[in-house]
């Protein structure tokens, strides 16, 4: 969803996510997410419930969002990996070892994850 966020403020220098509308976000974002990456998901009046919203808003926020990342859903893997990199680095209990191919939580080693580029 990050990645819905940074393509939305590209091109909408203009939009805010505020206290009152971020669980319309966040809803409507995993909605397209679903719709996107799934081959079965559920439907948008049960999205709509969940989310608390009618499902006449989620229908309207769920076009407005797609019009204004363009219609640009798909991630890239060199941008997964930079948005996993970037993660991990924001966590000081994460360590990103040299040759980008595993993080592991240094302080205690119960975490150890494959990066996406060695996938």
């Amino acid at each position: 969803m990050l990645i819905y966020v940074d393509r939305i403020c590209e091109r909408n220098p203009t939009f805010t996510i505020s206290s009152l509308t971020v669980h319309r976000f966040i809803i409507t974002a995993a909605v397209i997410a679903c719709k996107t990456l799934c081959d079965a998901y559920c439907t948008n009046a049960h999205y709509a419930k969940v989310g608390g919203v009618s499902m006449h808003e989620l229908n309207s926020l769920e076009v407005e969002i797609l019009r204004m990342m363009g219609w640009h859903l798909v991630a890239t893997q060199e941008q997964l990996e930079q948005y996993y990199f970037t993660l991990v680095r924001q966590d000081s209990g994460m360590v990103l070892h040299s040759d980008n191919t595993n993080a592991e939580r240094s302080h205690d080693g119960a975490c150890s994850q494959e990066s996406l580029a060695s996938r």
